[in-house]
């Protein structure tokens, strides 16, 4: 009589087969909510959603109403923007028309801010002359930060109280340019310095030196010449700063 085999237990248990279905069953209602989180197109969803309604049939407890568009999808939205903006949507427009000006392309060059080259040369009251010292400053201080830029400088003069305007014999203007002149004479003759690139400017009284209480000191604080780099090149305000001759036009 031959032996009867030994029934076998399965190679998979029966409760892995449960949990794979459960797991089949979620992965499809969460790819089914990604899917619905967002109707890209509402109104063929809705007939889709219609349609099901009218297969499982409607109303009762618990039925939802689907009468009504979807408001949260973006594709309705820019269709109420598109009616709201009108024909005019994509153009903008201003009030204010624009200037025409002598040129049809214009620039506007605006001041920059200025750095203060070295300290202060300061003058007897009166005079415009540079002394040694000065001299010194000018050549081995000043003229090397500037020398080899393209950097606007300006030269500013300044004069104060009656002993200039006594000692002088000239208006506080006339001798505050004066002053400058001399600094910007003697760093183009001696210093190698390019005259396109200074600016003398004459501020007279005008912008006295803040702090000074005292008035004798006050006075000879402001009797002075003082250097200012500008951020400004010399080819943004001349088309032809080195006077070449490459733009005839003007």
């Amino acid at each position: 009589m031959p032996k009867r085999k030994p029934i076998s237990s399965p190679a998979v248990p029966e409760w892995v087969l449960t949990y794979g279905d459960m797991m089949s069953l979620l992965l499809c209602f969460f790819i089914l909510l990604a899917a619905f989180s967002e109707l890209k197109k509402p109104d063929e969803y809705r007939r889709v959603l219609d349609a099901i309604k009218e297969a499982l049939g409607g109303g009762g407890m618990g039925s939802a109403s689907l009468d009504a568009q979807s408001a949260n999808a973006i594709i309705s939205q820019l269709k109420r923007m598109r009616q709201l903006d009108g024909p005019n949507r994509s153009h903008a427009q201003t009030a204010a028309p624009n200037v025409s000006g002598r040129h049809p392309q214009a620039q506007m060059l605006h001041q920059s801010d200025r750095i203060a080259i070295g300290g202060a040369l300061e003058f007897e009251p009166g005079s415009y002359q540079l002394t040694v010292a000065m001299q010194q400053k000018l050549k081995f201080e000043i003229a090397p930060l500037i020398r080899d830029k393209r950097y606007i400088v300006h030269i500013t003069g300044h004069a104060w109280s009656q002993a200039d305007r006594a000692a002088s014999g000239l208006s506080l203007a006339e001798l505050s340019f004066r002053r400058g002149q001399a600094v910007l004479d003697y760093l183009t003759q001696e210093c190698e310095v390019s005259p396109q690139i200074l600016r003398v400017l004459a501020a007279s009284d005008q912008e006295p030196v803040p702090g000074g209480l005292v008035p004798s000191d006050f006075g000879v604080s402001n009797r002075r010449v003082q250097l200012y780099q500008t951020g400004m090149t010399v080819d943004q305000t001349h088309p032809d700063p080195e006077f070449t001759g490459r733009d005839a036009a003007g």
